[in-house]
Order: C-alpha cells, then sequence, then structure tokens
C-alpha cells in the first residue's frame, strides 16, 4: 500500500509540474519573449477559441480532474505523512488555478463575449473594414477613442491579418473614433490611419 500510495504521489508531483510549467509559460513567459523578440520567436500560445484552444483547454481540465482523483487518494492512504499530504494539496490547489487563469487569460473572456453575443440578438457592433497596406507581411492593430484623435485603448491582443474586425465591446448611445496602424514583421507599427467613427443608436 505505501508503494501505490508512493506512485500516486509521484504522479500528483509530474503532473502537476507540468500543468504550471505550460500555463506560467503560456501566460507569462510566451508574451514577454514575443515582446523583446518583435514576434520574431514562435509562439506555443494557442489562437484563442481555436480548435488548438479547446483541445488544451479540455486536456487541462482532465489533468486538473485526474489530479483531484489522486489527491482525494492520497488524502485517504495513511502510509504518507501529513506532511506529503499538505505539500501535495498544494500543489494541486496551484494547478488548478494557474488551469483557470490560463482558460481566462488566453480566451476564456472573448468566448464569454461571443456567449453573451449569441444570447443577445440586439448587441450593437461595429464592423471596420480597411485597406490593405502596400507593404508586404503586415498584420494590422485596431486602436479606439471616446474622440476625434484621442484613442488609448487598443481592440485587439495580437496583430490581426485581414482588412476587417468587429467591435461587439460597443455602448448603446455612445459614439466611438477607429485607427488602423499596420504592424511590420518587426512588430514597428506604422502611423495611424484615417479616423472612421460610429455612433451607436
Amino acid at each position: 500500500m505505501a508503494r501505490a500510495s508512493d506512485a500516486v504521489l509521484r504522479v500528483v508531483w509530474v503532473l502537476a509540474a507540468m500543468v504550471c510549467v505550460f500555463t506560467v509559460e503560456n501566460i507569462w513567459i510566451d508574451p514577454w519573449v514575443a515582446r523583446r523578440s518583435h514576434h520574431r520567436l514562435p509562439s506555443f500560445l494557442p489562437d484563442a477559441l481555436g480548435t488548438p484552444w479547446f483541445l488544451v483547454l479540455l486536456a487541462l481540465a482532465l489533468g486538473v480532474l485526474f489530479l483531484v482523483v489522486c489527491q482525494v487518494l492520497l488524502l485517504r492512504a495513511a502510509a504518507l505523512s501529513k506532511r506529503e499530504k499538505v505539500l501535495s494539496s498544494v500543489a494541486v490547489l496551484t494547478a488548478a488555478l494557474l488551469a483557470g487563469e490560463w482558460s481566462v487569460a488566453t480566451g476564456g473572456l472573448a468566448l464569454a463575449r461571443q456567449s453573451h453575443s449569441a444570447t443577445s440578438p440586439n448587441q450593437r457592433r461595429v464592423v471596420l473594414r480597411w485597406k490593405a497596406s502596400a507593404s508586404p507581411n503586415v498584420r494590422y492593430n485596431i486602436y479606439r477613442g471616446p474622440s476625434s484623435r484621442v484613442h488609448p485603448e487598443k481592440l485587439n491582443s495580437t496583430p490581426i491579418e485581414g482588412t476587417t474586425f468587429t467591435d461587439t465591446t460597443v455602448v448603446s448611445g455612445q459614439s466611438y473614433w477607429y485607427v488602423v496602424k499596420a504592424v511590420s514583421e518587426k512588430g514597428e507599427e506604422s502611423q495611424p490611419s484615417e479616423e472612421m467613427s460610429a455612433k451607436i443608436p
């Protein structure tokens, strides 16, 4: 029985460590490296709400569920010391919290907005379209502001490949001004485009 408990304990430590390393890398290290390298290095962060994102979310959910089951078995094991049980509980809790933080930080908020949009047919939105830049291999950032020539709010988390963007966070009765900036392969932004404005009914 002691050997079985030790084996389960090792599985908990290894799996919890894997979840923690993966989530920390995706949430904090990957964006930092992307900024420092001007997006020239490959990213391990799956695109929000894409198929890889849902597969990773499923894997994390199953991993955390397995950790919880193993931890329940460890808490019932008489062969383990109280210290080992406490430390493994902390590892499982940390892994679960980081997995939850990962889902929110990498796409969970967008999923919640998408779900809210699906249940709110009268939700307002602004669809922006612009001409593609003449420079090769550029992407785009979208900025919004409450008045003309003031655009403090960046709407996209990563540069956009196409030439359209839908703003689903507008509020009825408000006016918004938008500009688009082209982003080079080195991560350098161009001057802003001509303003586009929208008044939300």
